[in-house]
């Protein structure tokens, strides 16, 4: 075979498919558009999902594409095998209605022999058990009958990609590598063939025939046309044909690790390949990821990236690097991959940026929380225990930032176990306490002191985010004391400091202080009197009154603090501009994720006047105010015509903070420079705290952007739902920008680049216009799908049987799970007592959703209450993962919730519950 570089291979299949017919379909973004199922784009036909199932009207019928996707499902073993990768590249052609098996093989096989130039003898294919069409067509097309291998559903027959979508048999082309590589107990057997678990027979390209349409439930539906998916994956062609073992040792990934030897001095070889893999892959899914606006959070696909990104860390520690490190790659990942990226370009200083914060924002805590971590696992092996607890697991989250699934790697790696069910325990405790527990002790903290003039703390951090500060105090359990430890909460009080603490709305800073051997997170800042109170963890060391110490904020969360500070004065302004002058404010928080804002008014805000305020705030952050802070005189600052809190108490000077014409306020805390820091601004929800007031909650930044864009995604997802073009539930909407579809990611992204001024108040009006007009297109084919399904569901005597041969079965009973789509309670209660009175030993754990709403039913016959089941107690925990509410009898249970996408998932979880009572 001739050896070929990735680069190569992308530009023979675009060119061969191309001149075949098909259209060349620019990658989409990995936020998947439209399925809300999918955390990341998955594969090549995640953005043609709709074209397959009939839901849109078809922009062509044959296409083509190199799609960047993402799976983390085998996370932990990236790095230790020769083929792993969470982020990786998939070639695709694609039918939709136009051909079908015939051609789809006669393409693969061509492309195959003519442009890969893969020897015809090497090449065997599988294909699904009773698949007698596809095997004559390999047959025409020259593959001897002996190399055709026949499979079963688990291996040839894929799809969908998510709980629904098109799905169907499939058949895929292997490479035969040769008898050296089949192992001990391979070689030369005559019997190993595709399907073997070896390494001899490599699987490079997979053929879908989408014939069905699966429903969330399960269901096989015809699809309305059969269409074609393929997939090959880049980098396991790319392997192949250079004839190396390993996807990580093609031109490529081998450029990437050529960059870690360099930046780290270590070289790449059996004893480091480990962590040199985990860094060249985690590095390229976070690049595509940041470039695609998925930042690094606390949920969601962001919680993805913040582990991925922590999880390349660690193993860069591994090669002795100790500080951000995965930033450095970014240069090298962009000249490889704006090749076929090249929308990428102008986005790499923005990936450095955030990936350099994140690492540091990591590495603060890394190496005093794997210090603890060892304490912890020496500690465990000297009393001969082998469980890592809930409690030890959520500490070394909640204090050094270690994602859960990141100790249980690593504490797995050393031989211990790790206690899911506790941590979860845990978990839900902390959301239930408040930073109110620290509040409600400071004046303890105080007692005695609080007259001292050298209590009095130098606040700095208007301009500075850093500073060199002495301990002037400190205090444990409420007690002043001369030197605390590791693992003690502490309270520190400075000479100065560059922490703003709680006051005016504005939440306390967060941060460290450091010395030599020393380390403390700020959890909070809070002050009494001139006293500023930080309150946290002593992480390393130990520290004394009359210490040194290097005082950090954490300064990304500061500048989110600051621009939802100025963004509420914004807001205030445009508030009193709108609805009037009668509107005072009465009370904020200012938080790093949103603001919240009371003030009066009589009656709720019409759409029209949030779309004017939203206006209002947006042309003011566009406008480039510079935003001017002055100490004035208490009455030289009333006549200037600042506004303050009515009833706040002020001393004899104030600090004014004035955005030019838009605001001018009484304000102690911190703010953006210049208006337009804040980036955009919109109301998220509007209500009522009490009677003659309302409430609003608003957030600023690219949090707006990924408020829009779930929305719009939510939307998509309807659409499908009901079957409905996008075209036919939309109309035209030129008038936002749209050519007749909902918008995309990079859409969105366009959008506000192009009128920061205006997107806000379009967006909102589309997405309303959106709404209003599925909703009216929508509701009678739902009532009339619902219909159907009820009597579908009423009327088919196989369900009982069906359901029983699939049960799980377990030592001490039988467990059945189902979703029944826009099924009501009481038919599924019927239902649970016709297969309790065929099978007494049997629970019933079953689902059903109706728009944004999802019902859980739980029975059983009695005897397996002697045997540990109590379905109330099961649906009680169960109903945490869908924000519902309900409960009932040993036997019986029944209770709602929301997350209609996650009820599958919740049935799992009830079912692994059982299975502790039932094995």
């Amino acid at each position: 075979m001739k050896s070929k570089t990735v680069q190569e291979i992308a530009r023979l299949y675009t060119n061969y498919f191309q001149e075949k017919g098909h259209t060349i379909v620019p990658s989409s973004s990995l936020i998947p558009k439209g399925d809300p199922t999918l955390l990341f784009t998955t594969a090549g036909m995640v953005q043609f999902k709709p074209l397959f199932t009939g839901a849109v009207e078809l922009p062509y019928t044959r296409a083509a594409s190199i799609q960047k996707c993402v799976r983390t499902t085998d996370l932990e073993v990236v790095g230790k095998t020769e083929r792993h990768c969470t982020f990786f590249e998939m070639l695709g052609n694609f039918s939709f209605g136009d051909y079908f098996k015939k051609e789809a093989i006669e393409y693969a096989l061509d492309f195959s022999l003519n442009h890969l130039e893969i020897p015809k003898d090497k090449i065997w294919v599988t294909i699904y058990l009773d698949d007698d069409e596809a095997k004559k067509i390999w047959m025409d097309a020259g593959i001897p009958e002996e190399r055709i291998v026949r499979l079963g559903k688990k291996d040839n027959f894929w799809g969908p990609a998510g709980d629904s979508g098109a799905c169907g048999p499939c058949s895929e082309l292997y490479l035969d590598r040769g008898p050296e590589k089949g192992g001990p107990n391979c070689g030369n057997n005559p019997n190993c063939k595709p399907g073997c678990d070896c390494d001899r027979y490599l699987e490079y390209w997979n053929l879908v025939f989408n014939q069905f349409n699966q429903t969330v439930s399960g269901e096989l539906l015809p699809l309305k046309q059969t269409g074609i998916d393929t997939g090959s994956g880049l980098e396991r062609v790319a392997m192949l044909l250079q004839e190396v073992d390993s996807v990580y040792d093609t031109d490529e990934l081998k450029t990437i690790i050529q960059k870690i030897e360099i930046l780290s001095g270590f070289q790449y070889n059996e004893s480091t390949k480990q962590s040199f893999r985990v860094i060249t892959d985690h590095s390229r899914s976070v690049f595509f990821s940041l470039g695609d606006g998925i930042y690094p959070d606390r949920t969601g696909r962001g919680y993805v990236i913040r582990r991925l990104i922590r999880r390349a860390s660690l193993f860069a520690r591994k090669l002795g690097i100790h500080e951000p490190f995965l930033y450095k790659l970014v240069g090298t990942l962009k000249d490889l991959y704006t090749v076929r990226y090249p929308e990428l370009k102008d986005k790499v200083k923005d990936i450095e940026s955030i990936l350099k914060k994140e690492e540091e924002l990591f590495l603060h805590t890394l190496e005093v929380g794997l210090e603890e971590l060892e304490s912890l696992l020496s500690h465990l092996t000297a009393n001969k225990q082998t469980l890592v607890t809930g409690k030890e697991g959520f500490r070394l989250y909640s204090t050094y930032g270690f994602p859960r699934e990141m100790t249980k790697e690593l504490v797995e790696d050393r031989g211990f176990s790790f206690d899911d069910k506790g941590f979860e325990e845990e978990l839900e405790k902390d959301r239930d306490l408040s930073r109110a527990s620290w509040k409600g002790k400071k004046i303890q903290y105080l007692t005695g002191l609080s007259a001292s003039n050298e209590l009095k703390t130098e606040f700095l951090g208007y301009t500075e985010s850093k500073s060199i500060s002495n301990v002037l105090y400190l205090f444990v359990d409420g007690k002043s004391v001369p030197s605390a430890k590791q693992g003690e909460e502490v309270v520190i009080v400075l000479d100065k400091t560059p922490f703003y603490a709680e006051g005016g709305g504005q939440i306390g800073d967060t941060g460290y202080f450091k010395k030599d051997g020393f380390q403390f997170q700020v959890q909070d800042t809070q002050k009494e009197n001139d006293t500023f109170l930080h309150m946290g963890m002593v992480l390393k060391g130990s520290i004394s009154v009359g210490d040194v110490v290097e005082a950090e904020i954490h300064s990304e969360r500061r500048q989110n603090l600051a621009n939802h500070h100025s963004g509420t004065h914004l807001l205030n302004g445009a508030l009193r501009r709108i609805l009037g002058n009668h509107v005072t404010q009465k009370g904020s928080i200012v938080s790093a994720d949103y603001l919240r804002f009371d003030f009066s008014h009589p009656k709720a805000l019409s759409p029209e006047e949030i779309i004017q305020i939203e206006s209002d705030v947006n042309e003011a952050v566009s406008a480039n105010i510079p935003v001017k802070t002055e100490v004035l005189d208490l009455n030289q600052a009333k006549e200037s015509g600042a506004l303050s809190m009515f009833d706040e108490k002020y001393g004899n000077l104030v600090r004014v903070v004035s955005m030019g014409e838009k605001s001018k306020e009484f304000c102690g805390g911190t703010h953006v420079t210049n208006t337009k820091e804040i980036g955009f601004f919109a109301i998220v929800k509007e209500g009522s705290p009490g009677a003659g007031n309302r409430r609003i909650e608003a957030i600023c930044g690219e949090s707006v952007v990924s408020y829009f864009l779930q929305q719009f995604q939510t939307l998509a997802s309807k659409i499908e739902t009901h079957n409905l073009s996008a075209k036919e539930a939309f109309g035209d909407l030129k008038e936002f920008g749209i050519s007749k579809e909902v918008p995309s990611p990079e859409g969105l992204q366009s959008i506000f680049l192009k009128d920061g001024k205006t997107a806000v108040a379009s967006l909102r009006k589309l997405r309303e216009t959106l709404e209003s007009e599925l909703e009216e297109k929508s509701s009678s084919l739902f009532k009339a799908k619902k219909k159907l399904e009820q009597q579908k569901f009423q009327m088919n005597p196989e369900l009982v049987d069906g359901l029983l041969q699939k049960a799980h079965k377990f030592t001490k009973g039988k467990v059945v799970t189902e979703v029944f789509p826009s099924v009501d309670a009481k038919a599924l209660k019927d239902l649970a007592d016709s297969l309790k009175a065929k099978e007494p030993e049997i629970l019933c754990l079953f689902g059903t959703t109706e728009g944004e709403s999802s019902t859980l039913v739980f029975m059983c016959n009695k005897v397996l209450n002697d045997k540990g089941i109590h379905c109330g107690d099961m649906l009680k925990e169960t109903l945490v993962m869908l924000d519902g509410k309900g409960g009932g009898r040993p036997d019986m249970a029944q209770g709602g919730g929301k997350k209609p996408e996650s009820v599958a998932k919740s049935l799992e979880f009830a079912l692994s519950l059982a299975k502790t009572k039932l094995s």
